[in-house]
């Protein structure tokens, strides 16, 4: 049976010693990777080999595995790599083999041919382990175009025939043999450029880029264990009561080209600390950066949105007020959702007239009339006039709360109130959201508002699933 893993000194080390030596310069070691998988479809197909040529101050080692995917392996995915079910039936699973295989890739650039999907597939299978993956990749399918700009085909086949790479049969679509096929064409693409040119191109191609060297160690320790998901990072910073709160849905990612915008380092190289706390959406994330304001209020910040609020004038009846909705935890539900004042109004006028509701006790066109002052709408002889007896006010207000609901959610159309569902299908975890006019409904009763959520919301309603209309 084939060794369910290997790892040892690579093969003839002296015979990439240029590319030991510029790679060494980089700031991070070096990991090329291949897998081999039962499909190529991230969510259903799973792993059934890894290779990895991990290169580090001059050091080169090579790792490698069989894996058990826990599903059948096609006779077409057979033909094509030469694994089938009977190597893998005591291989051991991925699971097994992540805490081994972390440390080979975590804090590395990842190289692999069309890495996304190599990345794809490690950060999902390390996900269903439990464990926390990302890191910087570079993609060799890029760095050939660079680098050989004449030539149409960079796959991998075409990259073997131009360079006449000595590569069996038998070991093409195999994992270690993939990786040590990139390997040489790595070294030989070095060997035809000027090293110092090829070197360029690494920082251009690793997305993202890797965490800069004026990050404290700590620190950079601590993001390049992060996630490449969802959830929310909480900065602390010496001196400041507050810290800064930032939402993801690829943390790692987005955290990494933070750090490269220009003023990066005066901002951010004095953090005290960073927590990161997992979410299963990006959605999820604004939710626990709510739970955290709960406990750690923060000063609402000005947002561009506007809402409905209804007071009571010293009648006690209710009015409607358009008022700025502000980032942060608002202690009523919001009214509705506006991109200007002036549509609110136009908005809150026609709901008036749908709902039966007078305009003139809403005060909808900013008179602030009392009861004594004659009612404009009744005067046209609209109504009857018996609204504005104290004995109606009880009536007015209960209408005007069962109605208000209703009032409408920019770009939302007819869904008003939701209950949104979402799923981590690579964990299994659920969560409910309740949410009204683009805002977060919380435990207490409070609502949370920021000025990403309209967006995100309208983005969340184009996929149908988990979503129930409240009304």
């Amino acid at each position: 049976m084939p060794a369910q893993h290997m790892t040892a000194a690579a093969p003839a080390p002296a015979h990439w010693p240029q590319l030991a030596a510029a790679l060494a310069t980089l700031p991070l070691p070096v990991a090329v990777v291949d897998l081999e998988t039962t499909g190529g479809h991230f969510e259903q197909d799973r792993v059934t080999e890894v290779a990895v040529l991990r290169f580090e101050q001059g050091r080169i080692s090579r790792h490698q595995w069989l894996v058990n995917p826990q599903q059948p392996i096609s006779a077409f995915i057979t033909r094509l790599t030469g694994i089938s079910n009977e190597m893998v039936a005591d291989a051991p699973v991925f699971a097994d083999i992540a805490p081994a295989l972390l440390p080979l890739l975590q804090g590395h650039i990842l190289v692999a041919h069309n890495s996304r999907f190599d990345y794809t597939f490690l950060r999902r299978e390390f996900a269903r382990a439990g464990h926390a993956f990302a890191a910087p990749s570079l993609c060799t399918v890029q760095l050939s175009r660079k680098l050989y700009p004449e030539h149409s085909k960079h796959n991998l086949d075409s990259i073997i025939d131009r360079f006449g790479l000595n590569i069996a049969a038998t070991e093409r679509h195999r994992a270690l043999g993939d990786v040590l096929a990139l390997t040489d064409f790595l070294n030989l693409s070095l060997q035809q450029n000027d090293s110092q040119n090829w070197l360029n191109h690494w920082p251009q191609l690793t997305k993202p880029y890797w965490l800069p060297t004026w990050l404290p160690e700590h620190l950079r320790q601590y993001l390049y264990r992060l996630p490449d998901s969802a959830g929310l990072s909480v900065w602390h910073h010496p001196g400041h009561h507050t810290p800064t709160l930032l939402t993801h849905d690829h943390a790692f990612s987005q955290i990494a080209s933070l750090l490269q915008l220009p003023g990066a380092g005066d901002r951010w190289q004095h953090t005290g600390n960073i927590r990161f706390i997992p979410a299963l959406s990006l959605l999820h994330a604004h939710a626990l950066k709510a739970e955290y304001l709960q406990t750690h209020p923060a000063t609402p910040q000005a947002a561009a949105w506007y809402t409905a609020a209804f007071v009571a004038d010293h009648h006690g009846r209710l009015q409607a007020r358009v008022v700025p909705l502000n980032n942060g935890i608002q202690s009523s539900r919001p009214y509705g959702l506006f991109a200007h004042p002036r549509a609110a109004k136009k908005a809150l006028a026609e709901w008036a007239r749908e709902h039966s509701l007078c305009p003139a006790i809403l005060d909808i066109g900013g008179q602030g009339g009392g009861l004594q002052t004659p009612c404009p709408v009744a005067a046209a002889q609209l109504c009857s006039g018996d609204c504005r007896l104290p004995e109606h006010i009880q009536q007015h207000n209960q209408a005007v709360l069962q109605a208000a609901p209703l009032l409408p959610v920019c770009d939302w159309g007819a869904q008003h109130a939701l209950k949104l569902t979402e799923f981590n299908p690579l964990s299994g975890q659920t969560i409910t959201l309740h949410c009204a006019a683009a805002a977060i409904e919380m435990a207490d009763g409070q609502w949370y508002f920021d000025d990403a959520l309209p967006r995100l919301f309208k983005q969340r309603l184009k996929n149908r699933s988990g979503i129930e209309v409240v009304c």
